[in-house]
């Protein structure tokens, strides 16, 4: 399986598979030692039979779909029913199951394209789609109480195209823990013991959101917004994951220059930042993993257009059109204090 691997003076070093265009490894230096960002399988070719997203790019279209209907233009299609009765992730032989194409790679960037034919898990077709991952070079930066941190980011560029109007929204998939998290069994009997230091209860979070979208017991939108103030969702200030399970949509504002979630480690010398322009930000706390991870050993931030979007009035979205061809940028942001 072809990989490409990443790299910055900031120590950061990242491999993106060919296949899924998947985030394998991130990793970097918290003072001497090594640390692990994202789980991971051992061996690449784990992937192809991954039913997590582990790392993926999932698409076309990110989250649920209700019923798998949307509606373009007076005329209704039919998307793959892959989560019960609904459509997740873009479907099976989504982008995370697609071989994508080199174009371009450098020591600290590459890029990579992929075709998906028309009518591809019921999508109106053909589209083009692209995607760059590019790491920074560190900067300083000066915290409020004066410490100076040092900062580094991965940014990841999102473009697609199509010759007919069509339903496109795709996010990142990777499950955070900055608490070095052993890497798993080669099989599945050999699981990794689910202790406190391995699972994400520990992490701080902190999430720049006031609203998040109500969701029936199959986790597809009311349509109705509702006030993190006062509910178990409020992460306005810093704290604790907990036992909490999230699958949730948190509505964010859509600036790159602005920060939307802020994860730190349970010993406070990394955090990670995420910023995007997309209008939602989806935050599950991986209570389904299963196989070669335990649940809540990773926390997934995916920046997206909210789940049931084409299907709910009030939710901020566009069809992507042929002269409206799709774009969007994730930027994930690492701080530690400089050593």
């Amino acid at each position: 399986m072809q990989l490409f691997q990443l790299h910055n003076q900031a120590g950061d070093e990242l491999v993106i598979l060919a296949h899924g265009a998947t985030m394998h490894r991130w990793s970097t230096l918290v003072g001497n030692q090594r640390r692990e960002l994202i789980l991971s399988y051992p061996e690449p070719q784990q992937y192809r039979h991954d039913r997590s997203y582990l790392g993926a790019l999932v698409g076309p279209y990110a989250n649920r779909i209700g019923q798998g209907k949307i509606t373009i233009d007076q005329q209704q299609f039919q998307l793959q029913q892959n989560e019960g009765p609904h459509h997740l992730h873009g479907g099976e032989q989504g982008l995370q199951q697609q071989e994508w194409t080199l174009q371009q790679l450098q020591s600290n960037a590459v890029v990579l394209t992929c075709e998906l034919a028309d009518g591809h898990n019921g999508y109106p077709g053909p589209s083009h789609f692209q995607v760059s991952y590019r790491l920074s070079e560190p900067t300083s930066v000066t915290r409020a109480d004066g410490v100076v941190l040092q900062q580094s980011c991965l940014t990841v560029e999102l473009q697609a195209s199509s010759s007919r109007p069509t339903l496109i929204g795709p996010t990142l998939h990777p499950y955070f823990n900055l608490a070095a998290p052993a890497q798993p069994a080669a099989t599945p009997d050999e699981h990794v013991s689910n202790t406190s230091a391995k699972s994400i209860n520990n992490h701080l979070l902190q999430l720049h959101a006031a609203y998040y979208a109500e969701v029936d017991a199959q986790n597809i939108p009311t349509g109705q917004l509702r006030k993190v103030s006062g509910s178990a969702y409020d992460f306005c200030q810093r704290q604790a994951i907990g036992e909490l399970q999230l699958d949730h949509n948190f509505v964010v504002h859509g600036n790159l220059q602005q920060q939307t979630a802020e994860l730190t480690s349970p010993d406070g010398l990394l955090t990670l930042g995420v910023s995007s322009d997309y209008p939602g930000l989806q935050v599950y706390t991986g209570d389904h993993l299963s196989g070669a991870f335990q649940p809540r050993q990773g926390i997934c931030l995916e920046p997206q257009f909210f789940p049931d979007s084409p299907n709910q009035k009030c939710f901020p979205f566009q069809f992507t059109r042929p002269d409206q061809p799709f774009s969007a940028k994730i930027c994930y942001w690492l701080s530690k204090e400089s050593r």
